[in-house]
């Protein structure tokens, strides 16, 4: 038949007046097989921005954290006039980083304090454990010396123990009580993605039951008063 695929394909050409065929696309023509066509290659626009913050993270980011502390801790209010300093004070932490801007530790404290009624002189051995969840600020676009600190905000929640005693004391006066600590520091790079400096305070509320004790205010009202910690920690980070 006139016009036929057959009769084009021998290079017949068409009967006047026949409709035209479509040219058959041939494997050399511009833009069948670009190579650079986005369903071919890879590109940043099969990423969408989590995935491209989350491998800038594995690139560059930090996952576990070890940090030991040394540092004073002093109380405030009524309890920070009877207690003396804990100097030094003990810190022990293992970190975990969300991502950048967040992480979290699981950490234990160490300090002791003295105090005296009277001509009788105490010890009293605090114990501390807590999480704390801390943000980092984004100091991309900060000065470089902001952008070095690194700075950061944390808050958490924990328990604080006490043992209280004297010379005379048979046994120890044991007490234990809800913690709420919320602060912040700076952290500071030795090695990057190695090892880390890091200054921090940090403030702990309490409520012992010694609290409710007048007698043993130095102004013979109640014991109020938290602790506040001032520590530097050297971490380790892999």
């Amino acid at each position: 038949m006139a016009g036929s695929p057959n009769s084009l394909a021998q290079g017949v050409p068409p009967a006047e007046g026949a409709p035209q065929a479509p040219a058959v696309p041939k494997k050399e023509d511009t833009g069948l097989f670009d190579g650079s066509s986005p369903y071919l290659e890879y590109g940043d626009f099969n990423m969408n921005e989590e995935e491209n913050e989350d491998t800038q993270f594995f690139q560059y980011g930090r996952f576990f954290g070890l940090s030991l502390g040394l540092g004073y801790q002093s109380a405030t209010g009524n309890r920070g006039k009877l207690y003396s300093a804990a100097i030094p004070r003990f810190d022990a932490r293992i970190q975990y980083w969300f991502g950048f801007n967040l992480a979290g530790d699981l950490g234990v404290f160490f300090a002791n304090h003295s105090f005296s009624t009277g001509s009788v002189n105490y010890e009293a051995k605090l114990i501390g454990y807590g999480f704390h969840l801390k943000y980092y600020f984004d100091v991309k676009n900060a000065s470089a010396a902001i952008s070095f600190a690194n700075p950061f905000i944390m808050a958490g929640i924990g328990a604080m123990s006490k043992s209280q005693s004297s010379l005379s004391s048979t046994q120890p006066d044991a007490d234990s009580t809800m913690s709420v600590d919320f602060g912040g520091g700076f952290e500071f790079p030795v090695v990057f993605k190695k090892t880390y400096l890091t200054v921090e305070g940090l403030y702990h509320t309490q409520n012992f039951a010694d609290t409710q004790d007048p007698d043993l205010s130095p102004d013979r009202s109640l014991l109020t008063g938290g602790f506040f910690s001032l520590m530097v920690h050297f971490m380790f980070v892999w």
